[in-house]
């Protein structure tokens, strides 16, 4: 800290910056003080009232943490942090100052809802408020980060995944006698991709010769950005029934007018199927085929499953799925693998004969 001498005056005085709500920096000039000691003092005093925000409420931060984060996620994760604090933190915290939330206060909150939410949700919940701390630590100094203290819920997930077996899902495409949505829901089971990843596919992402589908982009309540993660961009091979499902649907959009490469691939033109329009034709065609129903989400789960069976390596899965490492397929899928200890058993005792 640096303090400067009036000579006019014969007084000292200190220039410092702090941190404002927007986390910009603000200058802060205080003249006057008969000694540099006295001056330092103040400035001392300065920085702790601002850079602690002790008038700052929970809400004031929350509403701070929002706005930067909405500079610079996607919209899907937009919507569940804005789901998180308006509808749950804000009527819980909001009120409460910032610096006075403790550790106990967080405790409390996690005993009264541990109940009533699932083990993943009530993970979101915590890096929620966990990150509007860091946030304040950042950019509105903070001494801690109480959501830390108290540590996560620590509920066990009872979560199981669910999926079709491989004749559940050849029941269920028999059944569909709609070109475009047998093309979509095949693409959806080979493929492994998310339904907003397909509903984002254009002419242009698609190598009839390479038998391929280029992931780049993904669709959220008809709004397209990138896919949700860097290792979602991908390039996924697919057999040869699903490339000729794909060139009879080109082939039927081109009878109404040319068909342009930036053209979505299930719906027409520019808009793709609407998802209230998508879940109907499925339902329809789940209570047609007298299958079990399971999410879109979860063709997903199914592709993963139908290639374990197959045994693909959890690498290729990974790849195909747009894991960011092989790591996340393991964790998610590691119960799908067959155990492999008979053979262990098998190899030892065969090399003693």
């Amino acid at each position: 800290m640096v303090i400067y001498k009036d000579e006019k005056r014969g007084t000292y005085y200190f220039v410092t910056r702090v941190r404002q709500l927007d986390g910009t920096l603000k200058q802060v000039k205080r003249r006057g003080f008969k000694t540099k000691k006295e001056a330092r003092e103040a400035e001392a005093k300065v920085l702790v009232e601002k850079e602690t925000n002790s008038s700052l409420t929970f809400t004031q931060v929350a509403d701070s943490y929002y706005d930067w984060y909405t500079q610079r996620r996607k919209q899907s994760s937009i919507n569940v942090i804005k789901n998180i604090i308006y509808n749950h933190l804000l009527k819980e915290f909001g009120k409460l100052k910032i610096d006075q939330i403790t550790a106990k206060h967080i405790m409390n909150y996690q005993n009264k809802i541990i109940n009533d939410y699932s083990a993943e949700f009530l993970k979101k919940i915590h890096n929620t408020i966990s990150a509007v701390f860091n946030f304040a630590i950042k950019f509105h100094g903070l001494a801690n980060n109480p959501a830390k203290i108290a540590g996560n819920f620590e509920k066990e997930s009872k979560k199981r995944i669910n999926f079709w077996e491989f004749e559940e899902f050849k029941q269920f495409i028999e059944v569909v006698d709609e070109s475009l949505y047998k093309a979509f829901f095949s693409t959806l089971y080979y493929s492994g991709a998310r339904k907003g990843e397909l509903l984002a596919l254009t002419w242009e992402d698609i190598d009839f010769e390479k038998k391929t589908i280029d992931i780049n982009k993904t669709d959220y309540n008809r709004q397209v950005t990138e896919p949700k993660t860097k290792a979602s961009n991908r390039i996924i091979m697919l057999p040869n029934f699903v490339m000729e499902l794909l060139k009879d649907i080109k082939k039927d959009a081109t009878l109404t007018a040319p068909v342009k490469n930036d053209y979505v691939v299930f719906g027409e033109f520019y808009d793709s199927i609407s998802t209230t329009t998508l879940d109907r034709r499925y339902s329809k065609y789940v209570a047609l085929a007298n299958v079990r129903k399971i999410l879109l989400h979860e063709f997903r789960h199914s592709h993963a499953s139908y290639l374990i069976n197959k045994g693909v390596s959890p690498l290729v899965v990974a790849q195909r799925l747009g894991h960011s490492d092989v790591a996340t397929t393991l964790n998610t899928y590691s119960h799908l693998y067959p155990s492999k200890q008979a053979e262990v058993v098998a190899f030892m005792e065969d090399d003693l004969l």
